[in-house]
């Protein structure tokens, strides 16, 4: 076999990993969307879950969940928008403002 090969191979468990945690992230957020940059949603979900998805002990609640869902689904006046309701258009945009709560 040759080194195409195995490059090929390796995109494809890569681009299956990638397939698997944006359906999780789906499933979590309990939002489906068509279209939608997985790797950049899976990226959003990691900055909703360090910020707000994490029980007192560190560890994922129920709790954490049903606070991402509520941020994900109401009108945020600071982005003038739902960002459930951008997430293709605007993932940017969500991005930017929770990687600004990062530094802080």
């Amino acid at each position: 076999m040759d080194v195409e090969h195995y490059l090929d191979k390796g995109r494809q468990e890569n681009e299956d990993i990638l397939d698997k945690a944006a359906f999780k992230v789906s499933q979590i957020l309990r939002i489906f969307v068509e279209g939608i940059d997985k790797t950049k949603f899976v990226y959003m979900y990691t900055l909703l879950y360090n910020q707000m998805g994490q029980g007192p002990d560190g560890k994922p609640c129920e709790e954490g969940d049903e606070n991402m869902r509520h941020w994900l689904n109401t009108y945020n006046t600071h982005l003038e928008f739902c960002p459930a309701d951008e997430l293709v258009n605007k993932m940017h945009e969500i991005i930017g403002y929770l990687e600004s709560f990062q530094s802080r």
